[in-house]
């Protein structure tokens, strides 16, 4: 099968994925807020962009001149879904080349990479200038091994335009510049040793400057300086640091990322490349993965996607050892038992067992605790044919195992149910005369609003006596939206009290299902529970 046939299988699962999976409405707070930006009129001192590191990402939505919600939300998804199968067609450019003398078991490889890792499917699924970001810089590279090729300066200079271009998306991504310049100077010499020569470390040290300016000038365009780049980068370090650490969270975000398949691969194709003395991919990845020593590693696809080309080219050296048929066979069920099977898991929380969340109630829950590994209990583990069960993750759900279900169904059903709770939600609050509290300054409920019609004169973190307050208005309704000082405050009984007294009853909504759950077991009676992300809370007379 020619490579060529490879571009067209794409074609055909995204738009299989497009049909079957893909759903407009959010799924994750971060994207609400990065539209609404744009719906009250790109005013920083009143709504804030989500985060200076998207930043070219605001400017192309700037550019569309529309504050209208809904096609400012279709525009951006549609355009990260159509960035991640430009992703997958880049990589294949890239890998074509590192392979064009042994070009055996390539094509099939690259049939079966969207099922070894599943999120270059599922992180398209949403607003992720990652993908965007990425997209730009695989093209970067296909077009310096152009350059290597045809020495062609005008073909380097889209090269370092379009890095800059991609970068200025997601900041982070600039951590490719090191696969980047791994690449151009181990893919450029028969030994390793070659590349300490003079003349390879001089053409390198002219040509990759140019890279890092591309870089500046266009994040300075979308509105950033070089201070800015250098707090955003210091601060994720940070970030990183600080973060509380969840097991539970990091297997959600792993699995769709290190399946079985690819872990096996990444283990035959180290062995291969030690055995037969192959180091220059293990080179590459090595030096890739610098940046991630001094500044901390995520496991998780959008973190460590600048390791992406090294890692799955070490997984085609994996693939190509295995000649023995059964051994082809048993690979092969690797790879696809997770998208047929899923582990579906009974638990105290309200995820599960299914790829779903739904409304539970657990009096034995601590209230004092918001770490899941803390306070989650299994009863049963049960193997099943569709989904497995959606465990939560900072970029919506992801499943254990099951990933065919998923993509089939329960990827749409899953947003469509979390967007009939926020419409719920708002529409009883609307139709009761009652405020929206919620746990953290989310955006969910202020964007559902806005789709509503309903607007604002309130900036962002506009505050009264008890923490953040924004009213929201129509021609008809008057709707605020208050977020106390902390999510703890939430279990202030005397606090709560004093709010209800002049509010009567209120609609909690909260983006994790936990505080929900301990909201019921608090107030018992007193809390209503209407979904997995909302209740009423109602005056204890």
């Amino acid at each position: 099968m020619k490579i060529k046939r490879v571009y067209l299988y794409y074609l055909f699962l995204f738009v299989i994925v497009g049909l079957l999976t893909l759903n407009f409405n959010y799924i994750e707070g971060d994207d609400a807020r990065t539209i609404l930006y744009h719906v009250f009129g790109r005013d920083a001192s009143f709504q804030p962009p989500y985060s200076p590191y998207h930043s070219m990402i605001d400017t192309l939505l700037a550019a569309i001149q529309t504050t209208n919600e809904n096609t400012l939300r279709i525009f951006s998804i549609s355009l990260t879904f159509v960035s991640s199968f430009f992703v997958l067609v880049f990589m294949t450019k890239i890998f074509e080349r590192v392979f064009k003398t042994d070009m055996k078991g390539l094509v099939l490889f690259l049939i079966v990479l969207p099922f070894i890792i599943p999120e270059t499917l599922l992180s398209g699924l949403f607003i992720n200038p990652t993908n965007i970001s990425f997209a730009l810089i695989l093209a970067s590279h296909v077009l310096l091994i152009k350059y290597e090729e045809n020495q062609s300066i005008i073909t380097l200079i889209f090269s370092v335009l379009l890095f800059g271009l991609g970068v200025s998306f997601r900041w982070s991504n600039g951590f490719y510049l090191f696969v980047l310049y791994g690449y151009y100077v181990l893919y450029n010499v028969e030994h390793i040793k070659d590349m300490f020569r003079l003349k390879s470390l001089k053409t390198s040290f002219i040509i990759f400057p140019f890279y890092i300016l591309s870089v500046v000038i266009w994040i300075q365009i979308s509105g950033y300086s070089v201070k800015d780049i250098i707090d955003v980068y210091l601060y994720g370090s940070s970030y990183i640091e600080d973060k509380e650490f969840s097991l539970l969270s990091s297997l959600a975000s792993m699995i769709s990322f290190s399946t079985p398949a690819f872990l096996v691969l990444l283990i035959f194709g180290i062995y291969h490349c030690f055995k037969q003395k192959i180091y220059i991919p293990l080179l590459l990845l090595v030096f890739s993965g610098l940046p991630y020593i001094f500044l901390g590693m995520v496991p998780m696809y959008k973190y460590l996607i600048t390791l992406v080309v090294p890692l799955v080219v070490i997984l085609i050296y994996g693939y190509k050892i295995i000649t023995n048929r059964n051994l082809k066979i048993v690979v092969m069920a690797i790879v696809f038992l997770p998208w047929v099977f899923g582990l579906q898991v009974k638990n105290n929380t309200a995820w599960g067992p299914g790829f779903e969340v739904r409304a539970i109630e657990n009096n034995a829950i601590d209230t004092n605790n918001f770490n899941p590994d803390m306070s989650t209990s299994i009863s049963d583990v049960s193997v099943v044919f569709g989904s497995g069960m959606a465990m939560p993750t900072s970029e919506g759900p992801r499943p254990l195992f099951g990933f065919g279900g998923v993509m089939l169904s329960g990827w749409d059903q899953f947003v469509t149910d979390n967007n009939n709770e926020r419409e719920s939600a708002v529409n009883y609050a609307i139709e009761n005369n009652c405020n929206i509290l919620q746990d953290v300054n989310h955006s969910f409920i202020a964007s559902k609003l806005c789709e509503l019609g309903f607007t604002t004169k309130d900036r962002l973190n506009a505050s009264n006596e008890l923490g953040v307050h924004r009213t929201f208005s129509n021609a008809d309704t008057r709707i605020s939206i208050d977020v106390l000082e902390n999510k703890k405050a939430l279990f202030n009984t005397e606090l709560m009290n004093s709010y209800l007294s002049k509010n009567q009853k209120v609609v909690v909504y909260s983006s994790y299902t936990n505080i929900i759950t301990k909201l019921k077991s608090k107030y018992g009676d007193q809390f209503k529970q209407q979904g997995a992300f909302w209740g009423i809370l109602i005056l204890n007379n």
